[in-house]
């Protein structure tokens, strides 16, 4: 019985010791850092610092948010008018107002005004899209999540028209109905501005009212957006500063007009401290303060991606992929004008918010311009940013269409320096030569047409058919080469085809003696009397000088 005594005692005091020594090495072992502590955000600002300078952004606003609270915001630099950059500087917000867009669509799913399901023309009965019957195989929901199989519409017969005169928004959808679906609906994820613009006169027929009066109403007003236009009479009034674009890699002061007809899927303007309220609201589940202006499920629908994109997934105006390099889901939509760009990145598992914002935009440059952001989220979550370049095609294409240009330029010189040149030493063309110049001259003007053609048209197709007066707008540097290749074909094709014209009316009969050069120095001929025979002129003196 003792020895049982003691085994059981001895037992309890081993328990008691195991127990301890958990306690100990629980409470001894390093708890794992929390994203966006106070190394992080200082490593954040020097990222963001190094950025602003790579990008060479005149402008850059940012803010770290954790669920209702700012951990860190700043606005450096000056605007596109040389004002300092504040957090209450308006920016265009690009694409990432097509998140706003489908809000507002989300918020009549949940008052039953409109069915996702339900197919466009049920709100939208006047829309036509290529075949009669496209339009009514076209839900809600393939709107939502592009995958209605309507293409990119980058002519500027379709966005960014600049229409600020009432009624433009509908104008701008009923324009649609030349536009053909690429691909079978709702197979395919295909990202287009027209879906969300069929979605934002959705709005206006649903409710009545212009689509920015709606979002005035129901979203930016509630979450407090001070500082934001949804019209162009807000834009007046909140004075949206010039932003840039790059020329030959270095920012030019651009000043995109407001576009009332483009608010639903690119021309939202908003500053900092809004757009980190409406993050805000974003990561409490539709709430912002005592302000509801959406359920927690309808945030989270919105957020959940079921369209494969290829690299993630898209849900209802929001972007969803995993952060490389960490491994964290972010919720995201970047947007650009030509002039400025957006980035909101959401990490919900971490309840973490990451906005960048600069005044500076260019194609080229996308991928920089676009790494600010996610770079901002690694840092936070412990992760090292990582490289973006820019885009190598544009360097190719600007480079290309300036050595032809030099060359055309050239070729437009000699042409016209020997084309005096040779005038000036013979007055007549034999006409034997006469096929050979019209050849030679067609050879010409065929070839410069060729040049011509494959700059208009082709050079634009690097970018997605982006057209001319769209790469112009939005890569200026190469569209100007572009017109300069142009002009300076049509210009060398004149110069050769005026030369060619020029010497056909110069040419000589045939049979026409031929004319005789003399020799420099030669004294000049002597003209004999009219009347006087031929053989006694031969033999004349020259007269006395």
């Amino acid at each position: 019985m003792n020895t049982l005594t003691r085994l059981l005692t001895q037992t309890r005091r081993l328990a008691s010791t195991a127990v301890c020594l958990a306690v100990l090495a629980t409470t001894a072992a390093p708890v794992a850092a929390s994203p966006a502590s106070a190394d992080d955000l200082a490593a954040t600002e020097r990222y963001l610092r190094d950025y602003m300078e790579r990008t060479r952004a005149p402008g850059l606003a940012y803010a770290v948010i954790r669920g209702d609270e700012t951990l860190q915001q700043g606005a450096w630099g000056v605007d596109g008018d040389g004002q300092p950059m504040t957090v209450h500087t308006p920016f265009m917000l690009g694409s990432t107002s097509k998140s706003f867009t489908a809000l507002a669509v989300a918020q009549l799913v949940e008052s039953g005004r409109v069915h996702l399901d339900a197919p466009a023309t049920t709100y939208v009965p006047w829309l036509r899209l290529g075949a009669a019957d496209t339009a009514r195989t076209v839900t809600v929901r393939h709107l939502l999540t592009h995958t209605s199989g309507l293409p990119q519409v980058w002519s500027t017969d379709l966005t960014d028209r600049y229409d600020n005169h009432p009624g433009a928004l509908t104008r701008s959808v009923r324009d649609l109905a030349t536009l053909r679906p690429i691909a079978p609906v709702g197979q395919t994820y295909e990202y287009s501005d027209a879906n969300y613009m069929i979605l934002g006169a959705l709005v206006e027929s649903v409710t009545g009212d212009t689509f920015g009066g709606y979002l005035r109403r129901h979203v930016l007003d509630p979450l407090r957006m001070t500082h934001s236009a949804a019209t162009a009479d807000e834009a007046r009034v909140i004075s949206i500063p010039a932003g840039h674009r790059y020329y030959l890699g270095r920012p030019q002061r651009f000043a995109a007009p407001f576009d009332t007809a483009g608010v639903p899927y690119g021309f939202l303007a908003a500053s900092l401290d809004d757009l980190s309220h409406y993050a805000v609201a974003q990561l409490g589940g539709g709430r912002f303060g005592d302000t509801r202006i959406l359920s927690p499920e309808g945030t989270k629908q919105m957020h959940t991606g079921t369209a494969d994109t290829g690299h993630g997934t898209y849900g209802f105006g929001w972007k969803n992929s995993t952060l490389d390099g960490v491994g964290t889901r972010i919720v995201w939509h970047a947007g650009a004008t030509p002039d400025s760009f957006t980035h909101l990145v959401l990490a919900p598992d971490a309840n973490l918010a990451v906005i960048v914002m600069t005044n500076i935009y260019g194609l080229p440059m996308d991928a920089p311009l676009s790494a600010g952001a996610f770079n901002v989220a690694r840092i936070l979550h412990g992760g090292t940013p990582a490289t973006a370049t820019e885009d190598p095609i544009h360097t190719w294409a600007l480079g290309g269409l300036l050595a032809v240009a030099a060359a055309l330029l050239v070729m437009l010189g000699w042409s016209v320096t020997r084309a005096l040149r040779t005038r000036r030493h013979r007055t007549t063309l034999p006409a034997r030569t006469r096929t050979r110049t019209i050849v030679t001259t067609a050879c010409w003007v065929g070839g410069c047409a060729a040049v011509a053609a494959t700059a208009t048209w082709l050079v634009p197709s690097f970018w997605k058919g982006a057209g001319l007066a769209k790469l112009q707008l939005w890569a200026p540097d190469v569209g100007h080469a572009i017109r300069a290749v142009v002009v300076l074909s049509a210009a060398l094709a004149l110069t050769r085809l005026g030369i060619s014209v020029y010497d056909s009316f110069r040419t000589r009969r045939p049979g026409a003696p031929a004319p005789t050069t003399a020799p420099l120095g030669t004294p000049a001929p002597t003209t004999a009397p009219l009347g006087t025979p031929a053989r006694y002129a031969a033999t004349q003196p020259a007269a006395p000088r």
